[in-house]
């Protein structure tokens, strides 16, 4: 029998398989992995218990395991006041300064007040019961309350828990550690936030193309397949949002050809059976109401700012790109077309393909709002981004390489001063004349201050209220700064 009782906060052990996200380490991982999944919902959560104390609107569900009391529902909340109390430091998890300070304005009577907290606890013989409740249990909206289940959580309760097969979750879980082609901040945040039903769909129109007769057998052998890669990618676009429904849908498109993959002659089944569960990734979103953030948007993930949609940086792949896609009769037979230098379809290839290694969140960050940028329309803005993606990386460059960015008197360096030495360690002082020879156009165009992307002219945008640039001065310019770009990355 359950009973309800107050239970010592620091008692009780998070759920380290939670189905948001692949199964932690420890709770320090799990904590992260919370945050990665929903910041904004979890500094919700602190700061509801900070401002009200602990309200017991709901009460936390416990499972005995051995002698752990683990959480089922409720990790946030037992998570928050870890944090608050000094279970865990809080300069660990990304929490704003704000929150920090109101942290340390708490008291101790404050912290003895909020505690023990009120937990329902279940015996380890009522484990099935306890499943079904946490299944039963979430669908509401409020930012500080219980968090709906994205359909990659749905998609792992109904593996996990119902034996059901889910494929596509398989092999995101084995791309999140295979992967070649994605950052340490994306690993975090795809477990537990990701298009799930998209990459279902995705994997139903390629598997028979990478050379298998079931979508099982692709998942079992990657990453031993011979288009990892073009697979890899499709995931990673997936992940970015900038392949959705809409473009794999279109009857008039073969999206796998921008991918690199042959026509499909005829379209194959996967030889396995949908779940009959409504409430996995199989099925329709059953919640009218959840966050497009964090769950499918089945009738387009790719919105886009910046301009009119015919033109913006995420629909259908860049039709005007010829980035794969073709139309008519004649579909099966065409290739992937090239992009001409001086259109904004070759500065997307280049961006696309742009993989940050390393701890580079904010140039993730960057190069997507690049993307989604119609620089047609907004020329100024996409220069004011290129400019920061440089200085970000110039000085992530440095700092990785023990460069200082600083000079004598203790003034920081311009930003042409960290490019050019980051430019000298990358080419050696010049003794690496292949890596002089990859730069040279790139240190060419950013010193020279009578070139458009020169780090003059990028400063001339903000300070001259008459200097402008062109569309096709951007597109043109940006190939031959882009392997500075890359390479400092």
């Amino acid at each position: 029998m359950s009973k309800t009782q107050l239970v010592d906060f620091e008692n009780l052990s998070l759920d380290l398989s939670n189905f948001r996200m692949m199964p932690q380490k420890n709770e320090s991982d799990a904590i992260n992995g919370m945050i990665a999944i929903g910041q904004d919902r979890f500094n919700a959560v602190i700061n509801s218990i900070i401002d009200d104390g602990y309200l017991n609107t709901e009460n936390i569900i416990v499972l005995k395991d051995g002698g752990n009391l683990v959480v089922k529902e409720g990790n946030r909340r037992v998570a928050a006041l870890k944090i608050i109390h000094g279970i865990y430091d809080v300069d660990d998890f990304g929490i704003p300064d704000s929150t920090k300070n109101k942290i340390l304005e708490l008291d101790e009577i404050w912290k003895k007040e909020n505690k023990k907290i009120p937990c329902v606890v279940y015996d380890e013989k009522e484990a099935e019961k306890v499943s079904k409740i946490v299944s039963l249990t979430h669908g509401k909206g409020e930012k500080a309350s219980r968090d709906p289940w994205a359909s990659i959580a749905r998609a792992r309760h109904n593996r996990d828990e119902n034996g059901a097969k889910e494929y596509g979750l398989d092999l995101l879980e084995k791309y999140l550690v295979e992967g070649k082609n994605l950052t340490e901040q994306q690993k975090e945040r795809w477990a537990g936030d990701y298009y799930i039903s998209v990459l279902d769909e995705a994997l139903r129109k390629i598997f028979s193309r990478c050379g298998f007769e079931k979508l099982e057998d692709l998942v079992t052998n990657y990453p031993k397949i011979k288009d990892r890669t073009k697979l890899e990618e499709i995931m990673r676009a997936i992940g970015l949002e900038n392949l959705g429904f809409s473009t794999l849908r279109n009857k008039n498109e073969d999206f796998a050809l921008f991918y690199g993959f042959p026509p499909l002659e005829k379209e194959q089944d996967s030889g396995e059976t949908p779940s009959p569960n409504p409430n996995t990734s199989q099925g329709k979103n059953p919640s009218s109401n959840e966050n497009p953030s964090s769950n499918e948007n089945p009738s387009n993930t790719e919105s886009t700012s910046g301009g009119n949609q015919s033109d913006s940086g995420n629909t259908s792949q860049d039709k005007a790109s010829g980035g794969g896609s073709t139309s008519g009769k004649n579909s099966s037979k065409k290739e992937p077309k090239a992009s001409a230098i001086n259109t904004q379809a070759n500065v997307r290839n280049l961006l696309r393909k742009f993989s940050p290694i390393g701890n580079r969140p904010k140039v993730v960050t960057l190069r997507d709002e690049l993307l989604k940028i119609n620089i047609k329309n907004n020329p100024i803005a996409f220069c004011f981004l290129l400019r920061s993606i440089f200085e970000i990386s110039g000085k992530a460059y440095c700092n990785e390489n023990e460069i200082s960015t600083t000079k004598k008197n203790g003034r920081d360096n311009t930003l042409s001063e960290i490019l050019n030495k980051a430019t000298n360690h990358l080419t050696a002082n010049n003794s690496n004349q292949a890596m002089v020879k990859v730069l040279h156009g790139a240190l060419l165009e950013i010193n020279n201050p009578d070139r458009i992307l020169s780090v003059t002219s990028m400063n001339q945008l903000v300070h001259n209220p008459t200097f402008s640039v062109q569309q096709q001065d951007i597109c043109t310019l940006f190939g031959n700064i882009y392997p500075l770009l890359e390479a400092m990355n």
